[in-house]
């Protein structure tokens, strides 16, 4: 066989293997599509096959043998797609279903059957979740499609605690202490809710609504530390009669523990530990990348929107002070365009290993710092043009 008649096909694998390279680069280096993994794994996929189509095609053999050589691929291909139906295709669909309705995004709190945590990638067939245990979990799309799926909204959550009281209290002493315990843990429109009137206790429940939800973990136990903490100091027993039945105590023995030392509570404060930054940290940095990234993509939009508009203010002068102001906020981004550059260059965050963190850190913090200034005086800069076109 002649050489020159295998060059189509040597051109059509050189040409495919390029692509992959030339969009390898574009995912990698120029962060297109860096937030939709999806659209990346799709589009290699199309890479693949089209270039094993035209491979096919181009090879210097008869029409027979090149259907025959198709019939097999398709047979390879259709048994695939039959065996793993129930897993590969099902969860690329789900995944296609998932970019489409977008329930959640990098960095979202979800709950799925026993599994809570924070989203730290979404990729064609799986979705990663760091949970509260800091491990990174694995779950299929096909699961997330199917199966009831809870997002915790990025405005707020209620948070809630339960305590049974016995019938002896006056229901209005408890309420008020557990408002109380609510407002001090910094939850917002605190409610109480009776939700059972049992044989010997009611079961009260209070909560509020938590607008920083990147503090829900630690939210949570300082509020039933609060809840216990208020209902003791308004004597209050956190105990049902149900208790006198277990064990027997003297009239007079009340169940709450010994009342603190004011001066010597106020000397040993406990610790302020922000547990979520611990627990999700690949959470946060993935979020804090995909912010990054969000603010980056929309600089140059906006900038070229405030010089169409500034295209309308009569004053010269203005008009050629807001310019300027716009031509040194391009300057500054071409500054820390390295920056960001070098969050690209970096491995995946969920790949990263553990003596990587630091760098990484590091580098997504001075980041993130300079591009939350540069979006905040793109901020300052449209305002004044707004001020400016309503003046005019």
């Amino acid at each position: 066989m002649d050489i020159n008649q295998l060059t189509p096909a040597i051109i059509s694998l050189l040409v495919t293997l390029s692509l992959i390279l030339i969009f390898n680069f574009l995912f990698h280096k120029k962060n297109l599509f860096s937030r939709e993994r999806i659209i990346q794994q799709i589009i290699y996929v199309l890479i693949l096959v089209t270039g094993l189509l035209l491979t096919i095609f181009t090879l210097p053999i008869d029409v027979e043998e090149k259907n025959i050589v198709l019939t097999f691929v398709s047979i390879v291909i259709g048994a695939i797609i039959t065996f793993s139906s129930t897993t590969f295709v099902s969860n690329a669909m789900a995944g296609i279903m998932l970019r489409l309705i977008n329930p959640f995004r990098v960095g979202d709190f979800i709950k799925i059957d026993g599994t809570f945590g924070r989203i730290t990638e979404i990729y064609f067939l799986h979705t990663q979740v760091q949970s509260i245990d800091r491990d990174l979990i694995t779950i299929p799309n096909l699961a997330l499609v199917s199966k009831p799926l809870k997002t915790i909204r990025s405005s707020g959550t209620i948070v809630t605690t339960s305590v049974s009281l016995g019938y002896n209290i006056p229901r209005k002493d408890i309420e008020k202490s557990l408002l109380q315990a609510a407002e001090i843990t910094g939850l917002e429109t605190p409610f109480v809710h009776i939700e059972k009137l049992g044989d010997f206790s009611i079961s009260y429940k209070v909560g509020g609504l938590l607008k920083d939800i990147d503090r829900i973990i630690t939210t949570r136990s300082d509020f039933k530390k609060n809840v216990i903490d208020n209902l003791h100091n308004s004597d209050i027993e956190i105990v049902s009669p149900t208790y006198m039945n277990q064990r027997v105590f003297s009239e007079d023995y009340v169940c709450m523990p010994p009342k603190e030392d004011n001066r010597k509570a106020s000397k040993e404060k406990e610790p302020e530990v922000r547990t979520e930054d611990i627990i999700f940290d690949k959470a946060i940095m993935a979020q804090m990348l995909d912010r990054i990234y969000t603010i980056a993509d929309k600089l140059s939009v906006r900038r070229k929107d405030m010089e169409d508009k500034i295209k309308d203010i009569p004053d010269e002068e203005k008009r050629d002070e807001l310019k300027e102001q716009i031509g040194m906020l391009a300057r500054i981004e071409e500054d820390i365009s390295p920056e960001i550059q070098a969050l690209k260059d970096l491995p995946d965050i969920t790949s990263l290993p553990d003596d990587k963190d630091d760098e990484y850190i590091e580098k997504l913090v001075t980041a993130e710092k300079d591009i939350t200034l540069l979006d905040n005086r793109h901020e300052d800069l449209e305002k004044k043009i707004f001020k400016a076109l309503e003046q005019e």
